[in-house]
């Protein structure tokens, strides 16, 4: 992953960020045609992302339009995942469960104790050990930034787990959709959408990757996906204090400045609160009903096709192949575990329990 986050800062877009902005609303548009006309089984969002990361590790792109691109990856990506509760009715919070909150966070405690774990077996620093660990287990990128200040991680240490989870985050991406329509996996899951879209929340790294995943098999499997994820998302306070301590229990006492919650993962959830009660006026079929799904889902949809062109364009092969061999083993293993660990629950525990 390259750098770049300080252009994340700017509320708004400054001009000096133009050239990126554009750059990734054209691969958007490029994404949505090679979508329809290309090949459909693919979304538009894996579209834009691939698009995005061809590009620039063919060309360079300028620091300009890398500011741009580190905004749309940044604060649109977070607007965009807030306004697509909108889109989303409150009933998938229901069709989640209280099994299915219990078992988001038995997966989130499992991939931290695994990371934990296989971190010390292959020798790594207590730091990267934990920074993976979290990465893992609750929301990637997100959960290393909130980690790293807690435990005075090095940046070298950081960059790393960055590129760790990112480098496992993203072949999940495009292998999970593919096991689900095109092998044994699916009937699994009963070629369950909902199914899915739990799994994906639940086993995928980053928000950005369980959208991009669960996008590729349907809406419904998006949104479940998103609540699932909204779980993990929320648990980032309470993780972040608990393994900072578990940290400075055996290297001293340090302030905990990392930002905890953010606040498009709060955003989203009101917003999916205020859709079901827009929703519920209308009954289903008023006003609301019909600008959300013309209007409202198109926009939304391509606003996250401009956001994944982004977070495409921050991707650098060289970055993996700087990645030590017993981080790689670390995170290998954290990601497979923790995905077989997911899947087994949510095929003899959730699926059971929600008549799937």
């Amino acid at each position: 992953m390259s750098n770049g986050n300080k252009s994340a800062g700017a509320l708004w877009p400054t001009k000096d960020m133009f050239s990126g902005i554009v750059f990734c609303i054209i691969i958007a548009v490029l994404s949505f045609m090679a979508n329809r006309y290309v090949y459909n089984r693919i979304s538009a969002l894996l579209w834009a992302f691939v698009f995005s990361i061809g590009a620039v590790n063919i060309i360079p792109p300028s620091e300009k339009m890398l500011k741009g691109a580190n905004y749309s990856a940044s604060n649109l990506l977070k607007f965009s995942i807030a306004i697509l509760g909108l889109t989303i009715s409150a009933l998938a919070w229901i069709q989640m469960g209280w099994i299915g909150l219990i078992e988001v966070l038995a997966v989130v405690t499992f991939a931290i104790v695994c990371g934990l774990y296989l971190g010390k077996l292959f020798g790594l620093s207590d730091r990267l050990g934990l920074l993976i660990a979290g990465g893992t287990g609750i929301c990637g990128c997100t959960a290393i930034a909130a980690i790293g200040p807690a435990i005075d991680a090095k940046e070298e240490e950081i960059g790393m787990a960055v590129a760790c989870v990112t480098l496992f985050g993203l072949i999940v991406m495009f292998l999970y959709p593919y096991l689900f329509t095109s092998t044994i996996v699916g009937s699994w899951l009963h070629h369950s959408e909902i199914a899915f879209g739990v799994f994906c929340g639940t086993a995928i790294h980053e928000t950005a990757q369980v959208v991009g995943a669960a996008a590729q098999v349907s809406d419904k499997a998006m949104a479940m996906g998103m609540v699932a994820k909204s779980i993990r998302i929320f648990s980032i306070a309470p993780v972040v204090i608990i393994l900072a301590a578990i940290f400075h229990h055996k290297q001293g006492v340090n302030e905990n400045n990392g930002k905890l919650i953010p606040l498009f993962a709060i955003a989203f959830v009101v917003f999916t609160l205020l859709n079901s009660v827009l929703l519920t006026i209308a009954a289903t079929k008023g006003p609301w009903s019909a600008f959300s799904l013309h209007y409202l889902k198109p926009v939304v949809k391509f606003f996250l096709a401009v956001s994944f062109a982004g977070v495409g364009a921050k991707v650098r092969f060289k970055s993996f192949a700087s990645l030590g061999l017993k981080a790689f083993l670390t995170g290998f293993g954290v990601a497979a575990l923790t995905a077989v660990f997911a899947f087994i629950l949510v095929v003899f525990v959730y699926m059971p329990t929600h008549g799937i």
